[in-house]
């Protein structure tokens, strides 16, 4: 009988080897089918409205350089955050109104001058280029004149007064939007923290909120290292250049410095009008300038980069770079400016999501073995 019954065992299927397939209801179909929509409709949304949301981050941005300077000063000084905050708001208000009334006028005139040198440095580069190349068969056929002048055209630098105020409009309205999304997200952070958190599922809102303050954490630390790197490279471009007897060198020097908020791909956008109107003048005073601007981000990434970001935030430069790119290729200038702020938050969560621990997302070491 043990035998005959063991046969049997052996004979009868087993019904754990073979699963039945799953097979969803219609309320798992209609739940899945809504998940589906909703992710695309937030896309979709996401997309047309992408200039608001880049806007709301840069306020952000600014809330959390006024949240941080205010809590500084109330801490220093024993009164209300609230109170510290209004004074910050009203002094950097005040510092730009005074410096519009000092140098407004002036400043103007020497934008207007410096639109009119670039295009005029552009047109004197490109003849010099076609007469040292003495006509070769590459650039024969090619005039270099007229492609620069076809290409700056179009941006307003000589003419275009009109298309230059609706952009100054323009820039003027996203500033006032940034400001005020910034004061407000600065005199209550917690609030709109906790607002955030709430479009996460109950159980994972702790988590949701330790992310939001992390990220503003690391966004706070690569501001201040990126707006010291900004200072010192303007800085030293301004004493260059008025050196080196450059027209126009404190608009230059602003250029460059407020350009260094890009790693990497700013140091090369704000070195052009420097050496375009360094051009116009001669093609040796053109050549002292490519070497200073060379000698001065030689510093600023080898010395300086270096002992900021080792207190702020390290990112491989193949990923800003990359993230500059995508970003500037799908939402223009705007998404250009702050893609490395963006990727440097983005960080947070994805550190969380696969569970690495702080600090190891970018500098752990792969195991080989």
């Amino acid at each position: 009988m043990t035998s005959e019954t063991a046969q049997r065992a052996r004979r009868k299927p087993n019904k754990q080897e073979t699963p039945r397939p799953r097979t969803w209801g219609a309320a798992q179909a209609a739940k899945a089918a809504a998940a589906v929509i909703a992710v695309i409709a937030l896309a979709a949304g996401l997309w047309y409205a992408q200039t608001a949301v880049l806007l709301a981050f840069a306020g952000i941005l600014l809330a959390i350089v006024f949240h941080g300077a205010s809590r500084s000063l109330a801490e220093l000084t024993g009164l209300p955050r609230l109170l510290m905050l209004a004074a910050v708001v009203i002094s950097v208000a005040l510092f730009f109104a005074l410096l519009f009334l000092s140098v407004g006028s002036s400043f103007a005139d020497q934008l207007a001058d410096l639109a009119t040198r670039i295009a005029r440095g552009a047109q004197i580069l490109a003849a010099r280029v076609v007469r040292y190349a003495d006509q070769t068969d590459l650039l024969k056929n090619i005039d270099l004149v007229e492609v620069v002048s076809g290409f700056l055209s179009p941006w307003g630098i000589a003419t275009g007064a009109t298309s230059l105020a609706l952009s100054i409009v323009g820039v003027l309205s996203a500033g006032l939007i940034v400001l005020f999304f910034g004061v407000y997200l600065a005199a209550d952070p917690h609030t709109y923290v906790e607002i955030a958190a709430r479009f996460a599922p109950k159980g994972r809102r702790a988590e949701t909120v330790e992310v939001l303050y992390e990220a503003g954490d690391v966004l706070r630390r690569w501001l201040m290292g990126q707006g010291i790197a900004m200072a010192l490279i303007g800085t030293m471009t301004y004493v260059g250049l008025l050196f080196l007897g450059v027209p126009n060198p404190f608009a230059l020097a602003l250029f460059a410095g407020l350009a260094g908020f890009l790693p990497y791909l700013g140091p090369i956008i704000g070195a052009v009008p420097m050496i375009l109107v360094a051009g116009g003048e001669s093609m040796t005073l053109a050549a002292w300038v490519l070497g200073l601007y060379a000698i001065i981000q030689f510093t600023e990434s080898y010395l300086l980069t270096p002992l900021i970001q080792s207190r702020a935030v390290a990112l491989p430069p193949a990923i800003v770079i990359l993230s500059q790119l995508v970003f500037g290729a799908v939402f223009g200038f705007l998404g250009l400016a702050l893609a490395t702020p963006l990727t440097a938050a983005a960080t947070v969560p994805i550190r969380h999501w696969f569970g690495i621990e702080k600090g190891g997302l970018l500098t752990e070491e792969i195991d080989e073995t």
